[in-house]
């Protein structure tokens, strides 16, 4: 078959995703410039046609002829007529986490009134964002979750932790990662009490120049998914504070890697991959007491303890895998073939 992507921003778990779909069929990939704040090199199957957003044109997408169509959200005007214009079955992917607010409701309504027609599936990230859909006008059956996952390097390079004491962030230096109050936190609870544990940071963004400095605080910078691997061997645990995050990709690739992981209630991927006391704890991002009560928490775990919800960490992280990504999405092109 003929497949159309209209994307936004491709990453690293996208590419694999798209090379393993490429290889039963051929793919026409728009997409949007790559971020400069994480500059990933990719390489892709030779099924796949790479055309940037600006350069996309109705005559290419027609010439193309595509069976099915995958669009990467509602918001982007352009991609919408283009869906409109082509007229084929089209899966829409988006990982917006509901909220009851008259935004999203008069929001909705208006997009049932507008563009449900032009779509045939929600493919959603998983059951954060099955409310969004079901508000959106899909039933269960035309919504299916694993839009998104983490690269199989993740889960093929999983090791025994180690006893190096390491706690992990990786994130983009923005205001709504909420790195600061991490930062803060983690430096509020004396060294002592610390017990040898040290922050880490990975990621590079408008607030990089601002970061917080401190011995016992390593920032890393933007690493390439291969250096980021590699240093990721000594990680001991992982933290994410975001303010807002409706999902979270990051979540998936540690908790493959078999670590144990302290979620903000914001982040989205946390209602399928952690499980309260089992493999982590989740905190509340505005309150720094409930973050350093987690943080001390880990700090006086047992290694073997740690290694028990690092394990279950990695169970959990199963059910999501490109493969399964490639299933879903031919679960929909056959249902498009059916009807």
């Amino acid at each position: 078959m003929n497949i159309l992507i209209l994307y936004r921003e491709l990453a690293g778990y996208t590419v694999e995703c798209l090379n393993k779909l490429a290889s039963h069929h051929k793919l026409l990939v728009v997409h949007y410039p790559i971020n400069k704040e994480a500059p990933f090199v990719f390489q892709f199957h030779n099924s796949i046609q790479l055309v940037s957003k600006s350069e996309v044109s109705l005559k290419l997408l027609h010439d193309f002829n595509p069976n099915f169509v995958l669009c990467s959200g509602w918001g982007d005007q352009q991609y919408l007529e283009c869906v409109k214009a082509l007229n084929k079955p089209t899966a829409l992917a988006f990982d917006t986490t509901w909220k009851n607010s008259l935004k999203f409701i008069l929001g909705s309504l208006y997009f049932k009134l507008k563009y449900k027609k032009l779509f045939q599936f929600a493919f959603i990230s998983g059951n954060a964002q099955k409310e969004t859909a079901s508000k959106l006008g899909f039933s269960t059956k035309q919504t299916l979750v694993g839009f998104y996952t983490c690269e199989d390097t993740f889960r093929l390079n999983r090791t025994v932790l180690t006893e190096s004491k390491e706690l992990w962030c990786v994130a983009r230096y923005i205001h709504a990662k909420n790195i600061n109050l991490l930062c803060e936190t983690f430096l509020s609870i004396p060294p002592n009490e610390r017990s040898g544990w040290k922050l880490n940071l990975a990621g590079t963004g408008e607030l990089f120049s601002s970061r917080i400095k401190n011995e016992d605080i390593i920032h890393h910078g933007f690493l390439q998914p291969n250096e980021l691997s590699k240093k990721l061997e000594n990680a001991t645990a992982f933290v994410l504070p975001s303010l807002y995050e409706p999902w979270g990709v990051v979540v998936h690739e540690m908790a493959s890697l078999g670590k144990p992981l302290l979620l903000s209630n914001a982040v989205g991927a946390k209602q399928d991959l952690l499980e309260e006391g089992m493999n982590g704890y989740s905190f509340d991002p505005t309150s720094s007491s409930e973050l350093k009560k987690n943080l001390l928490t880990i700090f006086q775990s047992s290694h073997e303890e740690l290694q028990t919800m690092g394990n279950k960490s990695s169970e959990m992280a199963s059910k999501f895998s490109s493969d399964y990504w490639v299933s879903q999405f031919t679960k929909m092109l056959e249902q498009s073939c059916a009807e």
